[in-house]
């Protein structure tokens, strides 16, 4: 479930132990959502086709999965990343771009798996896991304007994420554009090829509520585009090898793609699931501040992509980790002690 940062031992225990605090309103709201989604995940298990509107309740509950295998990581690692947590479930669930993309497997008995929830990248940023039920993998996503520059939605060209300063840990948005047009691919990232690739964008809000860009003024390419205008929740937009199609018919059966050949091992997956979220940290923003704190934030993310590209090899090369310590975690424990000696030096 977990590393321990100390010692790079693996912190083990069953999931039906797994239980984080939730007050009764949302734990309610939650449990009929936890309802609708089994059924759900039941469909995909017999490689049945699933709607839009399936898609949503499924892309809700990853959302809500995602975040709170973060909070639950801050407190089993120690939270040495230093993380003050500003988002929850609450806040955070279709606030986003987000991705789903539903991958097959041979030979896979029962079974539950999270992909990725260790990584220093994702206790940073958790944008992205992967989640195995038995022989299929939820591989999932979510982050600032993704993926909405290939649906034709309104983005930023320019993401500034700010170091230091009154404003240190936010993120400011600059020259808007809207191309109004989808593109193909939709996700420029190198993904395996799975059964299922969906998409679906996000209209983000601002500190007052409003829509940010031309949805406030009730843009018509947004608006033949949504789901729940009122939440700025786009349609699905589903990948094939050749186009993207928009699926206007919420309640249009999505039936997997055949997928021939070699469309990848629960380990490659995994390994891709460490590289999207460096590459996601790192499309965060611009690191904007002093000389001496973007220069350190820079050390610090380099640190934790190498420590991801670490991970991912290592499981490329099938090098066993099980049983013992995570050798990734003890690199970046001696990694973040130099930084620490090189500071005080200076």
């Amino acid at each position: 479930m977990a590393i321990d940062p100390d010692t790079g031992n693996p912190i083990e225990f069953a999931w039906s132990a797994l239980v984080m605090p939730a007050c009764e309103e949302c734990n309610n709201e939650y449990s009929r959502l936890e309802d609708r989604v089994k059924g759900i995940v039941q469909v995909l298990l017999n490689r049945s086709p699933i709607t839009s509107r399936q898609a949503f309740d499924l892309l809700d509950w990853l959302d809500k999965v995602r975040v709170c295998l973060w909070l639950n990581q801050r407190i089993l690692q120690k939270n040495v990343a230093g993380i003050d947590p500003h988002l929850f479930v609450g806040n955070r669930i279709g606030a986003k771009d987000r991705l789903l993309f539903v991958y097959t497997l041979t030979g896979n008995g029962k079974g539950l798996n999270a992909f990725g929830i260790e990584s220093l990248v994702f206790q940073h940023q958790p944008s992205c896991f992967a989640l195995r039920i038995n022989d299929i993998i939820l591989f999932n996503a979510s982050a600032d304007y993704a993926f909405s520059a290939g649906c034709g939605f309104w983005h930023p060209e320019r993401m500034e994420t700010m170091v230091d300063g009154e404003f240190a840990g936010q993120v400011r948005f600059t020259n808007y554009k809207m191309p109004r047009k989808v593109s193909h691919p939709l996700v420029r990232f190198p993904l395996l090829k799975a059964a299922l690739r969906l998409v679906q964008p996000i209209a983000q809000r601002g500190t007052d509520g409003q829509f940010l860009g031309p949805l406030r003024q009730n843009e018509s390419y947004h608006l033949t585009h949504m789901s729940e205008p009122s939440k700025g929740a786009g349609i699905i937009f589903r990948q094939f090898d050749d186009r993207t199609a928009p699926i206007y018919d919420l309640d249009a059966p999505m039936a997997f793609d055949e997928v021939v050949g070699d469309h990848g091992t629960a380990g490659e997956i995994r390994a891709q699931t460490y590289r999207l979220q460096t590459d996601l940290f790192r499309g965060a923003g611009v690191l904007t501040g002093s000389e001496a704190a973007v220069a350190h934030a820079r050390s610090m993310q380099n640190i934790l992509a190498q420590t991801n590209e670490m991970r991912a090899t290592m499981i490329e090369r099938d090098f066993p980790s099980n049983g013992g310590p995570d050798y990734t975690a003890i690199a970046f424990r001696d990694a973040m002690n130099a930084a620490k000696r090189d500071k005080a030096e200076s």
